[in-house]
């Protein structure tokens, strides 16, 4: 009888130290998830910050383009480049 108890604390020792090491593991999984969210977080503002920097760019050279193609400001520079000093 001795020996079937001694048994049931090894085995009830043994199921305690595995809940204790699944509750460790899942309290570090949660760990990762949050740090995961966090540089997700961090790479979509990322993302949005270098879209708008694109988008600005593009939206100034394209105005440049149109600016550069103006008749008149064509006929401006032809009339500064006529009137330079020499």
């Amino acid at each position: 009888m001795t020996m079937s108890v001694e048994r049931l604390n090894q085995s009830g020792d043994r199921i305690k130290e595995s809940r204790r090491t699944m509750l460790e593991t899942e309290e570090l999984g949660v760990s990762i998830l949050e740090d995961l969210h966090q540089q997700r977080q961090t790479l979509l503002h990322a993302h949005n910050k270098v879209l708008h920097l694109i988008f600005f760019s593009l939206k100034w050279t394209i105005f440049f383009v149109i600016l550069v193609d103006d008749p008149l400001i064509q006929c401006v520079h032809k009339y500064n480049r006529s009137n330079e000093f020499v």
